[in-house]
């Protein structure tokens, strides 16, 4: 199997983290995401996980959390028939793998140009899910979402990574 390299900055390569802390909550007896998806990202790429030094306590409070937006996302679809799905800051994340949602759900996944395409390489496509390439920061992709369905936006570990914006 070739393995893709990921050759992130420093600031993008935390996205690493959430991706191995998954991997590893996966593989406990006591897993709490089951995350399989990540797991099988982790021997896609070539990387030393190991000095990212994630160690089981981070593993099961990275799994929790994603477990959390996954429920209140399955919850969302549940109520929403038609919806769309803005997972801001997807990095890795398998949430749309995880929760399956059905194709008439559109779902876009934002990230940086760089996340994107690397994203493009590990994961399949999938129906009703379209991948934009921009900061979040950057308002130019929110044209490229239709306004005709409730919404929700998914930004797990991103906020931290903003900062306060200037008064106008």
């Amino acid at each position: 199997m070739i393995r893709e390299k990921a050759q992130l900055s420093l600031e993008k390569e935390t996205l690493l983290i959430t991706l191995y802390a998954k991997a590893l909550d996966s593989g406990l007896p006591t897993s709490l995401l089951h995350d399989r998806f990540a797991a099988n990202l982790v021997d896609r790429i070539d990387e030393d996980f190991e000095r990212l030094q994630v160690d089981v306590g981070t593993a099961q409070g990275v799994a929790l959390r994603a477990k959390s937006f996954d429920v209140w996302t399955r919850a969302f679809l549940a109520r929403e028939f038609e919806a769309t799905v803005l997972h801001l800051g997807c990095g890795l994340d398998s949430r749309i793998l995880r929760v399956d949602p059905p194709p008439h759900v559109r779902w876009f996944e934002i990230d940086f140009p760089d996340v994107i395409d690397l994203r493009r390489r590990l994961y399949p496509e999938r129906e009703g899910c379209s991948l934009i390439g921009c900061s979040v920061t950057d308002p130019a992709w929110l044209s490229d979402i239709p306004r005709d369905r409730p919404a929700m936006i998914v930004a797990e570990g991103l906020m931290p990574y903003l900062g306060p914006t200037e008064p106008q």
